[in-house]
């Protein structure tokens, strides 16, 4: 016999409540009638202290009720052993260690390494454990499984060994996506799992927190319940954290600068105990060529770099003056000068402000090459060729017709702007379509575009909701098109009546967009509109033209250009060279802006994504076990409820006794002498 509560039999002392009150003599034994005293002689009474239980049998019944009662308290049951092939629950925990850029400042890796370590030392034999590293992603050192094929004493070594294969990294923060994975990693687990019954599960955080970690994975993310966020922040003793990154340059006297000058945001933290810092370019080939800034904490300044002494080969702005080194670099590589070229096949003027062709000289930047061809004339596939992006905006011979569809077969993107029904001839021999239905639409005052495809990346850029309305657009004119069931043709925008406005037709390995309204003034305002140049240039990357124009990039970002393979180099900061079919190309990665914001987020900000923090619990491993045990217990004394049959014996003890109580009071006997 076992006892949940055991110490609750102490009540059992509550049995000298009735014997001294059998004790006490609440009355004389006997009564005697007796004349008056008025004739007899004071004395003071002669006293004996004798005391002896009385009625003994409902002193045991009184007794045995408050033993019961107690006993009942006490919770008893009967200790059955564990069935076997069955453990006790035990903990299922995800140990999270944040390798990211951030945690490269002085100190803070070795003490996050050792919070590791003393987190793994407490795990117990019962609990089931996974290890993982986080920056932009996640990788798993240690699983659940190869955790549960280890014997008892190798596991905690083994995923102590584990943290030595990792280190910091040059990646951002995605401390949102982490807490995901470990999430789902604890659920997949316990799904998978039928020999271990569910107990805790924990996520342990180790990371310094710092307020550029993305979190945005866990706003669409219902965190499951019973889960708890164990956060064990590694605090920096050192504050001042000071970085700097390009700013382009927008105004209008960039174009009087001299060409290796350049502006760069310094940005200084929150918490920040140092505002003055040092600017130079390395390799330094001049003692003096050296800025000195000052940037007050929590502010950001924008300020031009200093001139590159003559015939320099630097690469790099260095910032001195701050606690730490790991964002106080960065790379520049010069941009490719490659000219963009137009081929616009029309018979527009270019000095016609009432024509498109004048509004495509004016949308790209000067130094960009835009040739104009009569649509009558013979094209050249070398002109073809030597475009970037091939405009046209007139219908054309079908010879002229048979050799764009071939260059477009061959991964070239054409532009076809329906400026009359006309075209449809021309459209259908380049798009492969035997007939179009087309006609001029029926406008009422003006149209709209409406039911834009932001997922396609030719509208992507426009998905922000501050880039993505074209409702200031008006067409006065466009042309309704028919596509009927074409398997090849994706529609990206329709105009307010349904129409199709902008179309995508796959043409072998090219792409042929179609617009059913043009740009001049006559169509519509889209050429005076701020998304007119945006499209233009987004049909350029799209096509891959800019793509080898682009010379910097952040940690993490894809650098891929047609036929050219993404490059590793990208996973650090530095100057990497990619191999293209165009040649050789030199751009610059950086370190992300975000993991520069070193200041300690608030944890509030993580319980707000309806995560629930609990403290790393600092009990043993053996109180742990007797916590487990004490819970055994309790359910097995919730099977029993033994105590219900202690308080019915109590119950009938007590109405045992109150009828041998009543009988007793009965039976007393009564007065004793002469009778009157």
């Amino acid at each position: 016999m076992s006892f949940l509560y055991p110490l609750l039999l102490a009540g059992v002392t509550a049995i000298a409540l009735p014997i001294v009150l059998h004790m006490i003599r609440r009355h004389t034994r006997k009564r005697v009638t007796f004349s008056s005293l008025m004739f007899l002689r004071t004395t003071a009474p002669r006293l004996r202290n004798r005391s002896r239980l009385e009625h003994i049998p409902l002193l045991i019944l009184r007794c045995l009720i408050v033993c019961l009662l107690a006993f009942a308290f006490a919770r008893p049951f009967l200790a059955k052993p564990v069935a076997a092939g069955k453990t006790q629950p035990g903990r299922r925990i995800v140990l999270l260690l944040d390798t990211s850029a951030s945690m490269r400042r002085a100190g803070l890796w070795d003490r996050a390494v050792e919070e590791a370590r003393a987190a793994l030392a407490d795990i117990g034999p019962s609990d089931r454990v996974c290890v993982m590293s986080f920056d932009r992603g996640t990788q798993t050192l240690v699983g659940f499984e190869q955790w549960g094929t280890m014997d008892l004493s190798q596991r905690a070594p083994a995923a102590i060994q584990s943290l030595t294969t990792v280190s910091p990294g040059w990646g951002p923060t995605n401390l949102g996506q982490a807490l995901v994975t470990a999430a789902e990693t604890l659920e997949d687990d316990e799904v998978g799992d039928d020999r271990q019954a569910r107990g805790i599960r924990q996520v342990i955080l180790i990371s310094d927190l710092q307020q550029g970690s993305d979190l945005s994975a866990l706003l669409a993310y219902e965190w499951p319940e019973q889960v708890e966020l164990a956060i064990k922040a590694i605090p920096c003793k050192e504050t001042t954290n000071a970085s700097l990154r390009l700013v382009a340059a927008r105004d209008s006297l960039a174009a009087s600068r001299p060409a290796d000058a350049m502006n760069v945001r310094i940005t200084n933290s929150g918490d920040a105990t140092k505002n003055r810092f040092q600017l130079r370019w390395e390799p330094q080939t001049d003692a003096n060529a050296m800025s000195e800034v000052y940037v007050p904490a929590g502010r950001s300044v924008v300020v031009q770099a200093p001139a590159k002494p003559g015939s320099s080969t630097a690469t790099k702005l260095v910032l001195t003056g701050d606690d730490h080194e790991f964002d106080n670099v960065l790379y520049i590589a010069p941009p490719r000068e490659q000219p963009v070229s137009i081929l616009y096949i029309g018979d527009d003027d270019p000095n016609d402000a009432k024509a498109m062709l004048y509004y495509v000289r004016q949308a790209f930047a000067p130094g960009s090459h835009v040739l104009s061809q009569p649509h009558s004339e013979s094209l050249s596939e070398t002109d073809v060729a030597a475009a970037n992006l091939v405009v046209v905006a007139d219908a054309m011979p079908a010879a002229n017709a048979a050799t764009l569809r071939r260059s477009l077969e061959s991964s070239r993107t054409v532009l076809f702007v329906m400026r009359s029904a006309e075209t449809a001839a021309t459209l259908s021999a380049l798009a492969g379509v035997d007939t179009l239905d087309c006609r001029e639409a029926e406008v009422d005052r003006y149209a709209m575009l409406d039911s834009i495809d932001f997922k396609h990346p030719l509208l992507a850029p426009f998905s922000d909701p501050r880039f993505g309305d074209f409702t200031q657009i008006h067409f006065w004119k466009h042309r309704r098109l028919d596509l009927g069931d074409h398997p090849q043709a994706r529609v990206l925008a329709r105009f307010d009546s349904d129409a199709p406005a902008w179309i995508e037709f796959s043409v072998g390995q090219g792409t042929l967009l179609v617009w059913t309204s043009g740009w001049a003034p006559a169509d519509s305002d889209l050429a005076l509109s701020s998304k007119f140049v945006p499209l233009l240039y987004s049909i350029l990357e799209h096509s891959g033209t800019l793509a080898e124009r682009q010379s910097q990039y952040f940690v993490g970002d894809s650098v891929r250009a047609p036929g050219e393979q993404a490059s590793s180099q990208a996973d650090q900061p530095g100057i990497h060279t990619a191999q293209s079919p165009t040649g050789s190309r030199t751009f610059a990665v950086n370190l992300p802006p975000n993991e520069s914001r070193t200041e300690p987020m608030a944890v509030e900000d993580i319980e707000r994504m309806g995560i629930p923090l609990e403290p790393v619990s600092d009990v043993a491993p053996a109180d742990i076990e007797q916590t487990t045990q004490q819970s055994s217990f309790a359910q097995m004394e919730s099977q029993q409820k033994l105590w219900r049959w202690a308080l019915v014996a109590a119950l009938v003890m007590l109405l045992i006794e109150i009828g041998l109580g009543g009988w007793l009071s009965r039976a007393a006997p009564g007065p004793q002498g002469e009778q009157p």
